[in-house]
């Protein structure tokens, strides 16, 4: 395994406490008799570290004070906050892995002592850094102070200064989507790699090759078709939240057919038949890709033979629809140039 050292974020990465940490923010807002925020407004405005974010929307609050009534009130707030899922299975996974795992999160001392306590999971952190209002200002100290590589460390969160931290400490940035910053946000500013979640990180690890991602890597994918001659359509946050095909690598012997047959399944749970091969695409650093990669994309076409469709976690929702009606959804270029190929095989 390439990585032997994961630094992780706390809120949205670990623990869900969006709710207690809008409720306090919103009580601070009120006790200055500005207005509330909703979820969203809060989800768009809301960034770190928060004393410039403070700085914007309260400038005459002192860090003292903003410091005493967020505490306060988020001691109160913080009973039922609970571990994300699939985190405590990540955490699980770097212990047997003998990963290093340290914490790098603005939570206050007091509510961390108070939460991991409760969650029981303070044993898995080899050190946490808490109550850190700017991160990037400290992540230098970290890796000297664990005498970390940076080649060989990530940092995991879930907002754009969390990517922006790991940029400055010269360490893989990874961002999943289960917290605070919308996807689009976190595209912003970059990340390494983008995950739905901390299980979609763990498979990640399991299977990094030990050559960089950015070595020419084979691919398979098909344009399903069903009984109707309707395609599957399937929409993943990994092209950039566009309309695709399931497919995925070529595990080392494995015939591309047999690849295939293996995606098809693990993505939609389909069975396929009548696989035709119908082009190739060099994919070269694609911007709308999740990350820096070089892909050989070898395009099929097929025929379900099942029809109980089941995404798993790279897929967010998924439609059947004729080839005119499938070219009017937002497509990844590869997805796209093979619809057009295959259309122009069909005709007379």
């Amino acid at each position: 395994m390439r990585y032997r050292n994961i630094i992780l974020d706390w809120s949205g990465t670990l623990v869900d406490d969006f709710g207690p940490v809008l409720d306090a923010t919103n009580e601070i807002f009120r006790h200055y008799s500005r207005p509330t925020m909703t979820a969203d407004e809060f989800r768009e405005k809301f960034f770190l570290p928060f004393p410039k974010f403070y700085e914007k929307y309260l400038p005459e609050a002192t860090m003292v004070e903003l410091e005493v009534h967020y505490h306060r009130s988020f001691h109160c707030l913080q009973e039922n906050i609970q571990m994300l899922p699939h985190a405590r299975d990540f955490l699980e996974f770097c212990r047997e892995n003998k990963l290093r795992v340290f914490l790098l999160s603005t939570i206050h001392r007091e509510h961390f002592a108070v939460q991991s306590k409760r969650l029981d999971i303070a044993h898995y952190f080899e050190r946490p850094y808490v109550q850190i209002l700017d991160k990037a200002a400290k992540i230098h100290e970290i890796m000297a102070e664990n005498d970390l590589n940076p080649r060989e460390t990530m940092f995991v969160g879930d907002m754009m200064h969390d990517i922006e931290t790991a940029h400055h400490g010269g360490i893989t940035g990874v961002a999943v989507l289960t917290g605070y910053d919308a996807v689009e946000k976190l595209k912003s500013v970059n990340p390494d790699l983008l995950f739905q979640n901390l299980q979609g990180l763990r498979h990640y690890l399991q299977s990094h090759p030990s050559l960089p991602d950015y070595f020419p890597i084979p691919t398979v994918g098909a344009l399903i078709f069903n009984e109707n001659d309707e395609v599957l359509m399937i929409y993943t946050h990994k092209w950039g939240n566009k309309w695709g095909i399931p497919g995925g690598k070529i595990k080392t012997d494995e015939p591309s057919v047999e690849a295939l047959i293996r995606e098809v399944r693990e993505e939609t749970n389909l069975e396929i038949s009548d696989i035709r091969f119908t082009l190739v695409q060099d994919c070269i650093h694609s911007p709308e890709f999740y990350k820096r990669a070089h892909f050989i994309l070898l395009n099929y076409t097929c025929r379900a033979t099942s029809t109980e469709v089941s995404l798993n976690d790279e897929g967010l929702k998924y439609r059947w629809l004729s080839l005119a009606e499938a070219k009017k959804l937002d497509l990844n270029i590869p997805t796209r140039i093979l619809i057009d190929c295959v259309e122009k095989n069909r005709k007379p």
